[in-house]
């Protein structure tokens, strides 16, 4: 079908009588609509927030601040403050609170709008619903921590002795990764990585496994094998990232480039595994094994400051004796 209507020219704008419908229009929207000036100080908002929220007129700050979730305001403002100072388009998810007083996630999305002078002039946004989407995720990482757990507790039965090491190891190595400054997605990864990091132990046969004597050349050969069968388990399960894999890989590595499984050295080896290296021996020779003592305090720090620049990545084990020398909290 061909409409003849002609084309609306730039340079007009709505009569009083088309704002009406204009406003009409917007109010009668399904979703969440709002609009706020060059400030950021929100001016208008459709029926679909009136009806959710319950707000309606006068409200604190930028406008939007009292349905917010008290866990989300600091971090939203943020982003808000942020994207009206540079003029960004803005994004965010945050929860709503609705007139019965529960909380739903949303998608709040806002471009801003400037004259053709490219002066400020103010913004418009929507706030969409993805509570569902929220749900689903939630649901999926659930999921996904109950095979990770899982899949320790298996290990755990087949090899005693590494009963308790896991979450120990867990713990231990986002202290670290926090002293050393990692980012929220880096700590994610290395308590990922820890977790599963022995997980390639699963392949490996219970006369090497849980031989009680020492381990012939052979033997040895197969237990390496571990690191490279972990990285391999770990990436069949779709969900784990790259840096995961590459600790699980790479964490019995050597600075000095004498490790396994690749012989790599110095910053060659992934930070992750640098990191988790360190508290996976300072671990394991401060825990009880059928085939030797714990040992006490004073001979794993000596150990460790020792194998710094050998074994281990030297600031590393400094960032750690540092740590441990804090009180616990």
């Amino acid at each position: 079908m061909t409409h003849n209507a002609a084309k609306p020219s730039k340079k007009s704008f709505p009569t009083p009588n088309n704002r009406e419908i204009y406003a009409h229009l917007i109010d009668a929207m399904p979703v969440m609509l709002w609009t706020a000036d060059h400030a950021g100080v929100w001016l208008h908002v459709n029926d679909a927030w009136i009806t959710y929220t319950g707000l309606i007129g006068e409200s604190y700050g930028f406008g939007f601040e009292e349905a917010l979730h008290p866990e989300d305001e600091a971090a939203t403002l943020a982003v808000w403050r942020q994207a009206v100072e540079r003029h960004e388009p803005y994004q965010i998810e945050y929860r709503l609170r609705r007139q019965d007083g529960v909380y739903r996630w949303f998608l709040v999305r806002g471009i801003h709008v400037a004259d053709p002078a490219g002066q400020s002039v103010a913004w418009v946004g929507t706030c969409t619903d993805i509570e569902e989407q929220k749900q689903a995720e939630r649901q999926a990482l659930e999921a996904r921590e109950a095979s990770i757990r899982a899949l320790g507790l298996v290990l755990e039965a087949r090899d005693h002795e590494t009963k308790g090491h896991t979450d120990r190891v867990t713990q231990l190595s986002l202290k670290l990764g926090q002293a050393l400054g990692l980012n929220a997605e880096q700590l994610e990864s290395l308590r990922l990585g820890a977790a599963l990091h022995d997980i390639g132990k699963l392949a490996t046969p219970d006369a090497v496994l849980l031989k009680p004597g020492p381990l012939n050349a052979e033997e040895w050969r197969i237990m390496r094998g571990h690191s490279v069968e972990g990285e391999r388990f770990a990436a069949s399960l779709g969900f784990v990232p790259p840096e995961v894999l590459g600790l699980i890989r790479s964490h019995h590595e050597r600075w000095d480039g004498g490790g396994y499984a690749d012989q790599l050295s110095g910053e060659d080896i992934p930070l992750l595994a640098r990191i988790f290296s360190v508290v996976d021996v300072y671990d394991a020779l401060s825990s009880e094994r059928p085939y030797k003592h714990a040992w006490d305090r004073t001979q794993v720090i000596a150990t460790l400051r020792a194998e710094a620049g050998r074994q281990f990545d030297p600031q590393v084990v400094t960032t750690f004796l540092q740590m441990l020398e804090q009180p616990i909290e």
